[in-house]
């Protein structure tokens, strides 16, 4: 599945969109989201033309197959409501991150009888935008590119055909939500133009332990993380 750190094919023909888009909207009617929900997406979707709908359709399909569908379904709307209260929010929630905040809650940990949780919940998830959306600037710098670079080679050569970068990119925006408050913007911030603040040594830390996880496959990074 093509994904925003990556290039998109190109778009499909219009009939085929239309349909898809039904699709959609009649799997999200079955998985019990809410007709206000549903709505919100439905206008998000007429705004979108070209690569960007038909990532966005992507997202959506991936997301509705998957067990944990409801919860990451509320995730989508709720961080799409987030990016859209302001221009700062939009230019900090780019579709990128949405999918990679949305795919943590959707995609299960394991798929065993244990059951099927996502490695972010839904409550972090809007937590990690939150924090991006307040965060100072060069963290946000520093957290997009390694939200860029996961899946990439690893510190310890690891083999990146066995990468599993939507599961490094839930990692780095679970540890990013677990330091929000670190993470927030402070006076400080500004006069130290963010070196040596609370916020500089959060990011750090966070940019610390996505190195040393870069390209491990999903069963070490469960491993590692559980």
């Amino acid at each position: 599945m093509a994904d925003g750190f990556e290039a998109a094919k190109g778009p499909r023909p219009t009939n085929l969109v239309s349909q898809a888009q039904a699709q959609i909207d009649a799997a999200l009617v079955r998985t019990g989201v809410a007709d206000a929900e549903r709505a919100r997406i439905a206008v998000h979707l007429k705004g979108l033309s070209g690569a960007d709908l038909q990532r966005e359709i992507l997202l959506l399909q991936h997301v509705l197959a998957s067990p944990n569908a409801k919860r990451a379904i509320g995730a989508y709307d709720r961080v799409l409501s987030l990016s859209k209260e302001s221009p700062r929010a939009a230019q900090r929630l780019p579709p990128e991150i949405r999918h990679g905040l949305v795919r943590g809650v959707a995609d299960p940990r394991a798929t065993t009888t244990t059951g099927h949780e996502g490695i972010l919940v839904q409550a972090q998830a809007e937590l990690a935008a939150r924090t991006l959306m307040h965060m100072p600037q060069a963290q946000f710098e520093q957290a997009k590119a390694l939200l860029s670079r996961a899946g990439q080679g690893g510190a310890h050569g690891l083999n990146e055909a066995r990468a599993d970068a939507w599961a490094e990119r839930a990692y780095i925006l679970k540890f990013i939500a677990q330091r929000s408050e670190r993470l927030r913007a402070t006076p400080a911030d500004a006069s130290a133009r963010g070196s040596d603040t609370d916020a500089s040594r959060a990011m750090d830390e966070i940019s610390g332990i996505a190195d040393d996880m870069r390209a491990m496959s999903r069963t070490q990074l469960i491993r590692l993380h559980s």
